[in-house]
Formats: C-alpha cells, structure tokens, sequence
C-alpha cells in the first residue's frame, strides 16, 4: 500500500484469523519472496497460536536453523524483533525450545562468548 505495508503486515495489525485468510497470505508471500512461511510468519509477527505454531509443525526440520535471507537473523531473532515488525514472544519461546543449540551456535558464530 502507499504507507509501504504488505498484505501480511495488514493481516497481522488487523488480526485476521490463520484460517481466514492469514494462511493463504503467509503462503503466498512467502512463494513471492522465495522464502519460507516460518519466516514470514515471525519476521511480520504472526503470533504463535494464530499460525507460527501451525507452520512449524508442518515445516522441515532444519527450517528453524535456517537465517533469514534479508537480515541473517534466525526465526526465533526475527520473532524478537520490535519495530517495523511486531515482536511474539510465544514463538520466541517456542523456536528456542525446538533448536537451543541455534543460541550457542549465533553467539560462537559472533565471537559473543
């Protein structure tokens, strides 16, 4: 739209329901933007029970050890961003308890040791 909002953005401020068309939008977004839905789901703030959760569940496994190809963030990262997106912290928990290594592994990546 003018105000440089994507489809996915409008859905989420709105709350439109996963199944009400959130899900279409996720999946068409993520097709365009050749990414996957998880990181569409938590770089636009998708909350976790209105369709994060559903996504990863039905995702490969590695999706959630995969950076995020515009930031190099991981999706558990992009979840806990606030600002231009909107941060859930329900996926941030639950990104973290699928693959806790992915802490470890950003922070020896990074030299944050």
């Amino acid at each position: 739209d003018c105000h440089g909002m994507y489809p996915i953005d409008i859905a989420v401020r709105h709350r439109l329901a996963w199944d009400d068309g959130t899900k279409q939008i996720a999946k068409a977004f993520a097709s365009t933007q050749q990414t996957t839905e998880l990181h569409v789901c938590t770089k636009h703030g998708v909350q976790w029970e209105n369709g994060t959760k559903e996504v990863l569940e039905r995702s490969d496994v590695d999706v959630v050890e995969r950076e995020d190809v515009s930031t190099g963030l991981y999706p558990f990262m992009l979840a806990a961003v606030e600002g231009e997106y909107k941060c859930d912290f329900g996926s941030v928990y639950h990104l973290i308890k699928s693959s806790p290594n992915l802490v470890i592994k950003y922070e020896e990546k990074n030299n944050l040791k």
